[in-house]
């Protein structure tokens, strides 16, 4: 009897092999971006029809949650200009050498870097908390290089030497790049505290949409930082001539306080970068996700994107399984392929 069961078994498996053989393979895996990956398999892999994918209009993206695992990736290790949101890794780096209540000032050079600003003038001083806030808040790239010049003289001051505010700044990139190192970033190369990457501050600087994600993460797991990343506005009292001054700062961010969980963000643009987000959403589930897209058509549209990640990862979490194993890879990817076939055979049956 289990002779023949076992023969009836192969028998029935052959002919869904055969039938399978003759349906169009458009028809049973719709239209997908092969270089689309899920939980390491690309989406043709998972024969993943296109309701089971983000709907993105970013050039890159990536969606990874508390404990590293990268969920979704589009051109996720592709090199890119990543430009504002390089202040995340400066918020990482500066508090390994500096405390809250650490006061910074601001010099000359960091006042005149340009672009994004927080406001800051030539003088002024404030509490690294604050300053924190000028630059993950209104992204300042005065705050950037203030910072940068505060943490790197303590450095150079480490080492026995010392030096002027361009060289404590390019002792700060050079710990930006050590700790790219240490955080696992193969995709990745740091060339000033702010992410400006035009003219003078083109230095070839790049990184990918992965290892932001693996930067954000990172952020979010420093208590000071992370208390700091998730102002949609907020104001700061800088020293100025000897007199409190008050500022008032603004986030590009519009996903915090009105989507579901979003708890930080940081917003980037140049016209090398585009419009650009790392954010992230936390509903105390016990799940935290970091959504990463790079090179969106607007800036309005960098935040549909980052929407339509954090939507897919709470619909399609429980659906998807990872693999764990080179030949767990080749068997998930064959058993769902069949699966998802014979679901729309039947469907269509």
């Amino acid at each position: 009897m289990n002779a023949r069961r076992r023969h009836l078994r192969t028998a029935a498996c052959l002919t869904l092999v055969g039938l399978l053989a003759c349906l169009p393979l458009a028809a049973a895996f719709g239209s997908v971006d092969e270089d689309d990956m899920v939980l390491r398999l690309s989406a043709a892999e998972r024969a993943l029809p296109p309701d089971r994918l983000p709907d993105l209009d970013a050039s890159c993206a990536a969606l990874m949650d508390e404990d590293g695992t990268l969920w979704f990736g589009r051109n996720g290790d592709d090199a890119a200009q990543i430009a504002s949101l390089t202040k995340i890794m400066t918020a990482i780096v500066a508090a390994d050498w500096l405390d809250a209540s650490t006061m910074i000032e601001v010099t000359p050079e960091a006042a005149s870097v340009g672009e994004s600003s927080a406001g800051l003038a030539q003088g002024d001083s404030m509490t690294f908390d604050d300053a924190l806030k000028a630059l993950l808040t209104a992204s300042g790239n005065d705050a950037a290089s203030a910072i940068a010049q505060a943490a790197g003289a303590r450095m150079l001051a480490q080492k026995g030497s010392g030096g002027d505010a361009y060289a404590c700044e390019a002792a700060f990139v050079e710990a930006m790049n050590a700790k790219a190192a240490e955080l696992g970033l193969e995709n990745s190369f740091f060339a000033n505290p702010h992410g400006l990457d035009f003219d003078a501050f083109a230095q070839g600087q790049y990184s990918c949409a992965a290892d932001v994600a693996t930067m954000l993460r990172a952020a979010m797991q420093i208590d000071l930082v992370r208390a700091n990343i998730g102002f949609s506005q907020a104001d700061i009292t800088v020293q100025r001539d000897g007199a409190p001054v008050t500022l008032a700062l603004e986030n590009t961010d519009a996903l915090l306080g009105s989507y579901p969980g979003a708890c930080a963000a940081k917003t980037g643009y140049t016209l090398a970068a585009g419009p650009c987000a790392a954010t992230a959403v936390n509903r105390g589930d016990g799940h935290e996700y970091y959504a990463v897209v790079l090179g969106s058509s607007s800036k309005p549209q960098r935040f549909v994107d980052s929407a339509a990640l954090y939507d897919w990862a709470y619909a399609n979490r429980s659906s998807l399984r990872a693999p764990i194993s080179d030949e767990d890879i080749a068997g998930l990817a064959w058993g769902e392929c069949v699966a998802f076939t014979v679901a729309w055979f039947m469907e269509g049956w």
